[in-house]
């Protein structure tokens, strides 16, 4: 049985101090993995990952999204605008997605009636058939690139902005909207309530016609509901994520298995520091030691590791990698590139 094993932000996600985060955090079996495996290079985003292993050129889902929402896709074209909150410091603001946000389907609604009054000139319209998940339609293609959500979630968006010949136009929108959001009677009752403020859009996955397709992979395991998408649109088997390895090879069907462990992400995104190394030795109790056991024992032939950022890679191996043993044991802050 070969497993995949995808592990957004193994790596802290701020350079200079990632090495500090790291430091006295034992990772004995990760360490021995890591050691053993033949390792490759790969700075890419979490986008970018999630895109290739889909087989897809970019993570583009509006119209594909749209139309699994029960939208009429076929015609125009078609942007996610994701209610997000801003927190604005100094100089920069940090985005938070609507996983935080408890926002209900009337709130939803609310905020689109007064939205749409002022994009109807434009010619545009946001639909909202799910509280937290919202599109833009529009007749024109946008001549501008935008930033993937899973890319900004936790980042300063200020170098985030959409770009390319219509990037300003979409800059200025995005201004006038976050001005109608800022004023709006549900964000005050929001904040009256302790709920943070929808205080601006998300614009991205500009609409593709790319169908995902999952090479080499028979059972995916993955709780994001964008690759559960991605996956049914597949014709793939998409199983919840299982807590521990131990309870993955007791339900596991066999073959070639993909798992997408996303443990580390939401610390990682929010900068909770404690609650990454906390994810991180759960991880090596959960999930490396039993990997390292489970190829010492046969019960998998081979072994996958995929993670993102600028000291991202891809590792690879098999049983008989293991018995190697001038293959020293390799501590993940050795990996960690410069700055």
């Amino acid at each position: 049985m070969k497993l995949t094993l995808l592990l957004p932000s193994l790596f802290w996600p701020d350079s200079h101090d990632a090495a500090e985060v790291l430091q006295g955090l034992a990772l004995p079996a990760l360490s021995r993995l890591l050691g053993a495996a033949t390792l490759t290079g790969k700075n890419q985003t979490l986008s970018a990952m999630q895109a290739q292993r889909a087989g897809l050129a970019a993570l583009a889902p509006a119209r594909g999204l749209a139309a699994e929402y029960g939208l009429d896709a076929s015609a125009g074209y078609w942007l996610l605008a994701d209610p997000v909150h801003l927190r604005v410091n100094r100089d920069r603001a940090h985005l938070a997605d609507s996983g935080i946000m408890n926002l209900s389907q009337a709130q939803a609604d609310a905020f689109l009636l007064s939205l749409n009054a002022l994009l109807h000139e434009d010619g545009l319209k946001l639909y909202a058939p799910h509280p937290a998940r919202w599109f833009l339609q529009m007749a024109e293609a946008t001549h501008a690139s935008f930033t993937p959500l899973p890319d900004a979630i936790g980042e300063d968006i200020n170098r985030l902005l959409p770009k390319g010949s219509g990037g300003m136009a979409w800059c200025r929108l995005l201004n006038e909207l976050q001005m109608l959001l800022y004023t709006h009677p549900v964000n005050d009752a929001r904040e009256a309530g302790g709920e943070p403020a929808v205080n601006s859009l998300w614009l991205w996955g500009a609409n593709s016609d790319e169908v995902p397709a999952f090479a080499g992979v028979d059972t995916l395991y993955s709780d994001d509901a964008l690759t559960q998408v991605m996956a049914r649109q597949a014709g793939l088997p998409c199983d919840a994520l299982p807590f521990t390895l131990a309870a993955l090879l007791e339900s596991a069907p066999g073959g070639q298995l993909e798992v997408h462990l996303d443990r580390l992400l939401a610390p990682a995104r929010y900068r909770d520091a404690w609650g990454w190394r906390e994810a991180m030795l759960q991880l090596e109790a959960d999930w490396f030691a039993p990997l390292l056991a489970a190829l010492g024992s046969g019960k998998l032939t081979e072994l996958a590791l995929l993670t993102d950022g600028p000291s991202g890679f891809s590792a690879s191996l098999r049983r008989p990698d293991l018995w190697k043993f001038w293959r020293r044991p390799q501590a993940l802050s050795r990996l960690l590139l410069p700055d």
